[in-house]
């Protein structure tokens, strides 16, 4: 890079030794052709811009990404409430049958409790007219011995009468 002589002439006009003036425009162009390869040009710009579009779209796309995943949670998050409800409505359901049980179980305790005191009951009733036909059976059988007892001795007397009258009108 050759060195511009104006730069030398402003810094010697400025009271700059020419070795200095020269040391300082030789530095300030290095750095300006070593800036060269970090400065942008168009071409540049232009890729740099397409990036920018294709993050942004890339954003765009993760943007609505995340909308449709807040549409799903939001979904899900109904769908759980719905579920912790049926659960709720299934506890309750749970207890009433619980209550049930213990309501039936308490309806057969009583019933047990009942058949069995019907239980002893027919048992007491039940000897009681076992003694009650004993004592018919016996007063029937002691009347009917009787006149079973009665009848033979009609009977035996029948016979002993026509064998004395056959006896005494025979001989």
């Amino acid at each position: 890079m050759a060195m511009q002589v104006e730069s030398l002439e402003i810094l010697e006009k400025a009271g700059v030794a020419p070795a200095q003036a020269r040391a300082f425009v030789r530095a300030i162009e290095i750095e300006i052709a070593g800036a060269s390869d970090t400065l942008a040009t168009r071409q540049d710009l232009l890729e740099v811009k397409q990036d920018v579009r294709a993050v942004t779209q890339d954003v765009l796309a993760v943007k609505e990404d995340v909308r449709e995943l807040k549409e799903d949670v939001l979904e899900l998050k109904q769908d759980v409430l719905a579920l912790k409800q049926d659960v709720v409505a299934l506890n309750e359901d749970v207890v009433a049958l619980k209550e049930d049980v213990l309501a039936v179980k308490q309806d057969v305790l009583a019933l047990k409790h009942d058949v069995i005191a019907g239980k002893h009951e027919l048992r007491q009733e039940m000897a009681e007219l076992r003694g009650e036909m004993k004592a018919e059976i016996h007063a029937a059988v002691g009347g009917s011995t009787r006149q079973m007892y009665m009848a033979i001795l009609g009977q035996m007397a029948v016979m002993l009468g026509f064998a004395y009258f056959f006896a005494t009108h025979l001989r």
